[in-house]
């Protein structure tokens, strides 16, 4: 009996000592907006897995430990709310939305602001949704997500997207933004920063936003806040995706039938010979000899049009053996933790993303370490340190013009022709050692004949056998020692350092293709780019009554170096081994280092008279080693103001209203990034530049470069103004901008005459203006019982125009190809013939000519003659500047589930296509045909405007308005599906949330015209690049 009451009296001990470590918390969840409960908001202890979810009517029950310091409250879609925890009994919570917030903070330069005193033009994109996106670079997943962000880019993997924020401002100068990476300008590639890594992105698209940075801000900046630890225990967070890679954007329709394009080549050949029987007799040999009848059959289209019905010895399929599926792979583990003293976050990330080429794709490994540390109450120091290594594997040629380039060739390549070999009996035949025996056209050794077009290549076998590859070592880092001197006044020095190595090595086999007949060549280049950015900077910031006032002043300076090495040799022993030391014979050599360096100084000023009335103003003076030393110093400087209208008494009253502000600036920024016709930046423009070159065996020099010493700062002169409203407790929020971008003293490569030497001479000759507006509305469509749902839309309206020329060119302007720059035109205008259709009685293509009387009349006829148009008859048929473009998002969240989609819009613009223009063709022997070419002109088909297909004729597809196309698409950028679980089914798991998603990237394009993807050029020019990816992965996210 005495060992049962022992027993008994132990355990009722222990259950009091049990009870008096945890404590019990109620309470309920509501929406701010309605007070309308919320059911499954998750309610944890931090920095422990204790938690619980609420329930339907949104109550909840938790049991506290005794150390516990903080509860969160935690919903999709929400904005997560912490309470510090002192024994309470009951906590109830209203959650606001995540929607727009007048307290949000906005990273700008050299600080951050709150949204609600900010004075420029910014837009912030969230890293949660920047993470949502299956991509190796940030860049390639802003399509659609800000107002005034254009984005165009391939599926290349690894490659980074080119970015112009509220149209291109230059006409030879660089129209990048400038990158910002943790406060410090990044020359790098953004490829390198893991997208699982950032906190959000700005940007920055006005002077009160962006002069501060001044010489290099005229085309905006993208500022990237890369994640910090937040206070609270050690969290482990992990994210692992795995998913499948294949085509993004179908093929153009072109033939892929080899018995319908042996008779539309016998229609093109009987045409040009004027003779159908002789055409039947020559149409193998035209076509290099390829009978996919085999050669028992001599005659495949008989004299009157009829195709042979013998059965094919082969049909390959030129896109199946060139694409296939890739799979992609990304793991991230990150650690992350705060306290009083110290903030942490750690990195470690790999993805492995394959491309839809064999042996193309991305690999990369990245670390990051962002450590902050309060060594007093009055000095901070902190490092941000990243590497990452990559290795990108493109296909071994780009271009239209390039028969190794995968993307042309598969398109152009007639079906006729084989990718393999093969006998009489129709089977594959291998070598000696057991391989594939590859056709290449060229009539030689086992090839089945030679070809007319794309002779002696095969990309679907070079792709394997050739390289192109580039490896990419990048180290970052962000240094900062910060003083607190006194009341305010603190003191900042940050220290930036980029380093990069580029090696890229380019193989062309011995074995086949244009390196045979040097048995084999190698390319090695190097690259080492290496910025440094040194800063001090003074703040001041202090409160009087109403009055608050923020200063600040500093100085920076800003050095690159860029050391280039290649060498090239032919004559390789191993077929199979690129490196130099195979090779026999040295090829090409070269080496160069550019250098340049920015000196700054600059101050801003803030001031906020009773949160009501709002001031800044900046200044920056910058001397870049671009120009000559008389003329290398550039003054950069902006002011603004805001109003908060809700802020006054007269609308004191209006409770529906949260926030209304009118804001405008005005400022004046920079550029020295004058490029050369090549688009390369040219690092000393106010100089002559040589070459060296041998002559009788001794150096000598020959200019390449004529430099003009009184060349100076390109500057661009922002005006914006604006209102910014949220009503209904930021459920809705609208902005609306107007920006006017004038551009003057353009740095311009100016023609000179051929008698010269030189194709140009630099100049600032030129002044552009891009005007337009920006509109942002979103905000809550739903929000009750749990259930959100959040919808953005933003769009933008621009219109350029090029306001002074030189003297001798504004008569005739400047002709650039298919465009035309001309005062009160814009660099975006197409000048070409114009198309007049098909001549009725014999498929003449014609085009439209104009001609002028004595009196000055002018008349318009047709002709067939496109040289006579062209020389005295083009005209500006249109322009490639869309109407609008922009994005809609939208989020839904219900009880743990969560849905996300990205889309991205353009309307209106043209897009020259290129590329349909060439399978258009009236005939090239070998080359293929656009399945249109079927509407061609023949005696029985008149009514059409395809002109007749003819062997040598060249007038049926000349550059001319017919080609234009309208470049509106509608694009499915990302749907995102998940689920977060539960916190009571975690807990035992020592787990603190649990998500399993589904992800699709690139989803769908609708564009004009099946295969063209008017997403890849800003200039409305076709090509055919790496083709858009499309990506479904699944995914599991898990914090501990």
């Amino acid at each position: 009996m005495k060992k049962v009451v022992l027993s008994l009296t132990v355990m009722f001990l222990f259950a009091c000592h049990i009870m008096a470590q945890t404590s019990v918390l109620k309470g309920t969840v509501t929406d701010e907006l309605d007070g309308s409960p919320i059911p499954g908001v998750s309610v944890f202890v931090k920095g422990t897995t204790v938690g619980t979810v609420s329930t339907p009517d949104g109550s909840y029950t938790l049991n506290v430990p005794a150390d516990a310091s903080t509860i969160v409250f935690s919903f999709v879609g929400m904005q997560t709310s912490e309470v510090a925890y002192s024994g309470q009994s009951t906590i109830n919570m209203a959650l606001k939305s995540e929607s727009m917030d007048v307290d949000e903070v906005v990273v700008v330069a050299y600080g951050t602001a709150k949204k609600s005193s900010f004075t420029g033009s910014a837009a912030t994109v969230k890293g949660d949704n920047i993470a949502k996106m299956q991509t190796s670079s940030v860049t390639q997943a802003l399509a659609g997500t800000a107002a005034g962000l254009q984005v165009a880019g391939t599926g290349q993997p690894g490659s980074d997207a080119s970015i112009r924020i509220r149209g291109i401002g230059s006409i030879n100068a660089a129209s990048s933004p400038l990158i910002v990476v943790d406060g410090v300008p990044y020359t790098g590639t953004i490829s390198s920063i893991n997208p699982q890594d950032i906190e959000s992105l700005s940007v920055l698209k006005d002077a009160a936003s962006a002069a501060l940075y001044g010489s290099r801000a005229a085309n905006g900046v993208v500022m990237i806040t890369t994640k910090k630890g937040k206070q609270g225990k050690m969290q482990v967070n992990f994210d692992s995706r795995v998913g499948v890679n294949s085509l993004g954007v179908p093929m153009y329709d072109v033939m892929e039938d080899p018995g319908e394009y042996y008779l539309k080549s016998w229609e093109a050949l009987g045409t040009q010979l004027g003779d159908r029987t002789l055409a039947s007799q020559r149409l193998l040999s035209e076509l290099g000899g390829y009978n996919a009848y085999g050669s028992s059959i001599t005659q495949i289209v008989s004299p009157d049009g009829v195709l042979t019905d013998a059965p094919y010895l082969y049909n390959d399929n030129w896109f199946d053996e060139m694409f296939s599926r890739g799979i992609r792979q990304e793991y991230n583990l990150n650690f992350s933790g705060a306290n009083d003293q110290t903030k942490y976050f750690m990195s470690l990330g790999y993805l492995n993303d394959e491309g839809i080429v064999a042996n193309t794709g991305y690999e990369r490994i990245s670390t990051r370490a962002n450590i902050e540390h309060n060594v007093t109450d009055w000095f901070q120091v902190g490092t941000n340190i990243s590497y990452s290594r990559g290795i990108q594997s493109q296909p071994r040629a780009t271009g239209s013009s390039n028969f190794s380039n995968p993307f042309m060739f598969a398109q152009n390549i007639a079906p006729i022709y084989p990718v393999f070999v093969y006998d009489g009996n129709g089977d594959r035949q291998y070598s000696d050692s057991g391989e594939l025996l590859y056709d290449f056209g060229s009539g030689k050794g086992h090839d089945m004949g030679k070809r007319p077009w794309g002779a002696n290549t095969n990309p679907a076998s070079s792709s394997q056998t050739d390289l192109n590859e580039t490896l990419n070592d990048n180290l970052s880092t962000r240094t900062f020692l910060k003083f607190d001197i006194y009341d305010g006044l603190s003191f900042t020095s940050n220290l930036g350092y980029d380093v990069r190595n580029r090696l890229n090595t380019t193989f062309y086999s011995p074995l086949h293709g244009d390196a045979q007949n040097v048995n084999g060549r190698s390319y090695k280049y190097s690259y080492r780019y290496e910025t440094t950015t040194f800063n001090q900077l003074l703040n001041y910031n202090k409160s009087f009554g109403k009055h608050t006032i923020s200063a600040l002043t500093g100085h920076e300076s800003y050095g690159y170096t860029m050391n280039y090495l290649m060498a090239s040799k032919v004559q390789f022993l191993d077929p199979k081994n690129h490196e130099l030391n195979n090779g026999a014979v040295m090829n090409d050599m070269g080496s160069y280092t550019n250098e340049h360096s920015i000196e700054s100084y600059l101050g801003q000023l803030t001031y906020d008279y009773g949160g009501k009335y709002y001031f800044s103003a900046s200044i920056r003076r910058d001397g870049s080693s671009k120009f000559h030393p008389d003329n290398r110093w550039g003054n950069f400087w902006s002011v603004g103001g805001s109003w908060r209208i809700n802020q006054e008494s007269f609308l004191a009253d209006v409770d529906w209203l949260d926030n209304l502000k009118l804001k405008s600036s005005y400022g004046v920024q920079g550029n020295d990034g004058i490029l050369d016709n090549a688009g390369n930046v040219v690092y000393t423009p106010y100089m002559d530049l040589y070459n060296v070159i041998n002559v009788d065996n001794k150096p000598a020099l020959s200019l390449y470069y004529k430099g003009n010493p009184d060349l100076t700062w390109e500057t661009s002169h922002n005006f914006n103004i604006g209102v910014e409203m949220s009503a209904y407790r930021n459920r809705l929020n609208v902005e609306f901008e107007y920006f006017v971008r004038n551009t003057y003293d353009l740095l311009f490569n100016n023609p000179v005459p051929n008698s010269t030497g030189i194709a140009y001479v630099p100049e600032n000759i030129a002044d552009m203006v891009n005007k337009g507006i920006d509109f942002t509305v979103g905000g809550d469509l739903i929000r009750r019982g749990g259930f959100t749902w959040n919808m953005s839309l933003n769009a933008t309206h621009y219109k350029n125009e090029i306001t002074r020329l030189p003297e001798d060119k504004r008569e005739d302007g400047i002709i650039r190809g298919s465009k035309i720059l001309q005062e009160g035109g814009s660099i975006y205008d197409f000048y070409m013939v114009k198309y007049a259709g098909v001549d009725a009685t014999n498929g003449d293509a014609l085009y439209w000519m104009k001609s002028t009387d004595a009196e000055g009349n002018i008349t318009w006829e047709r002709t067939n003659d496109y040289d006579d148009a062209l020389a005295t008859s083009r005209e500006v048929v249109g322009t490639s500047l869309p109407d609008l473009i922009g994005g809609v998002s939208t989020s839904l969240n219900y009880k743990g589930f969560d849905l996300f989609v990205q889309t991205a819009f353009q309307i209106g613009g043209k897009v020259y296509d290129s590329s349909y223009a060439g399978m258009m063709s009236s005939g090239r022997a070998g080359a293929n045909w656009h399945a249109d070419i079927h509407n061609s002109w023949t005696p029985e088909n008149t009514n059409t405007n395809v002109p007749r297909v003819e062997y040598g004729y060249q007038e049926a597809n000349q550059q001319s308005d017919r080609f234009l196309t309208d470049a509106s698409y509608f694009n499915i950028r990302n749907i995102t599906l998940g689920y977060t679980f539960k916190p009571q089914l975690l807990n035992q798991m020592n787990i603190q949330s649990l998500r399993i998603y589904m992800a699709a990237d690139n989803v769908a394009l609708f564009s004009k015209r099946k295969g063209l993807d008017p997403r890849q050029f800003f200039d409305g020019s076709t090509e055919y690049k790496y083709n858009a990816v499309r990506t479904m992965s699944l995914g599991l996210n898990v914090t501990f």
